[in-house]
């Protein structure tokens, strides 16, 4: 039998007792190209390939740490987390809530 428990809370989700519900994510950068134009076909892209690659050069290997474009996420919660997700799904209500306190 597969275990399952909240990715919220922590709370064990015993499948046939428990309700689970998934959130699949997915994030990508945005395609907002507006296709070729004349200023794009008028630029000297060999003096920017290599502009370029002397900024690489000189930034050293660090700079060429590689960050995922696209990444896919699955989360199981339970009905509390699941709909306390669906209210708050970035979690800003709960950001503000923990600012009301008083600074004393």
């Amino acid at each position: 039998m597969r275990h399952f428990s909240c990715d919220g809370c922590g709370k064990t989700l015993i499948p046939g007792e428990h309700t689970r519900h998934i959130v699949r994510m997915e994030a990508y950068p945005a395609d907002d190209s507006r296709g070729l134009t004349e200023a794009d076909l008028d630029q000297n892209h060999l003096d920017a390939m290599a502009d370029m690659l002397e900024e690489l050069e000189s930034a050293g290997p660090e700079a060429l740490v590689a960050v995922p474009t696209r990444r896919k996420m699955e989360f199981d919660l339970c009905p509390h987390c699941y709909q306390r997700f669906l209210l708050d799904p970035f979690g800003r209500e709960a950001g503000r809530k923990l600012q009301l306190f008083s600074k004393n």
